[in-house]
């Protein structure tokens, strides 16, 4: 993979660069969803501004209970019979894109979506690349850091197939605040600058179209060697791999 220093205008970067990130640990150890929203519209320009200073609270415990409180603990358009969030698994790509939604409607935004950025039909990993690319920046460029879903996957034994095979062991939400504007068209990777609500830091990693020994896996790479997602859950000898998974922005 290629690396290069880019100069300013040469990047994409959040409108409010000067905002606090909000740290999930202040209020509940699987909120990285509810914080990454949070720390998506508070990054935004100013009209997005608007929604993180509708919810009340001084700080990340407070501003984030809000949120889990009044529209996380709805009940999930997707998962019948369980609320959008709860403690043990946080909140799926889904209904984390309808708190979204309704959090942003009395302010007359537009709407917000998601998609998995799954690899197309005989599409190329640079092709892939470039899409991806594509959809963060333009959530970027309409003044919305855009959400990603990172996942982890491991190479492991499973008796149900009765055979080795990668599963997914562990996700995690993150907002990005930096990404170059445009990337060569054989590129095979991109750096990336991103707001993590684990301790509420902001980090530095790379989208990339090298999955190692995982053959054939639908999504882009991502290295990101400050945030360890799912690493402690990943047993001693096995591969793992982390990927981007999905987007939840404007476009």
């Amino acid at each position: 993979m290629s690396t290069c220093l880019l100069s300013a205008q040469d990047l994409l970067q959040a409108p409010n660069g000067d905002a606090s990130p909000i740290n999930q640990r202040r209020a509940y150890g699987n909120a990285c969803g509810p914080a990454s929203l949070l720390n998506a519209f508070q990054y935004g320009n100013e009209k997005w501004q608007k929604v993180f200073h509708a919810v009340p609270g001084n700080n990340s415990r407070t501003r984030i209970r809000y949120v889990v409180g009044t529209w996380g603990n709805r009940p999930s358009n997707h998962l019948k019979g369980h609320n959008r969030w709860n403690a043990k698994q946080g909140v799926n790509l889904l209904d984390l894109t309808d708190m979204a939604n309704e959090m942003r409607t009395s302010h007359f935004l537009p709407k917000i979506k998601h998609e998995v950025l799954v690899a197309q039909s005989r599409e190329s990993h640079t092709a892939h690349l470039r899409r991806s690319h594509a959809r963060l920046a333009k959530s970027l460029r309409r003044g919305l850091p855009p959400i990603i879903s990172i996942r982890r996957y491991a190479y492991r034994f499973n008796k149900e197939v009765g055979q080795k095979s990668w599963w997914p062991i562990r996700a995690h939400f993150v907002v990005i605040t930096e990404i170059p504007k445009k990337i060569a068209r054989d590129a095979t990777s991109f750096k990336i600058r991103y707001i993590d609500p684990y301790g509420g830091f902001t980090r530095a990693g790379t989208i990339h179209t090298d999955t190692g020994n995982f053959k054939n896996c639908p999504f882009l790479a991502a290295s990101m060697p400050d945030t360890a997602v799912g690493k402690s859950f990943v047993q001693p000898g096995e591969s793992s791999l982390l990927t981007l998974t999905a987007i939840i922005g404007s476009w």
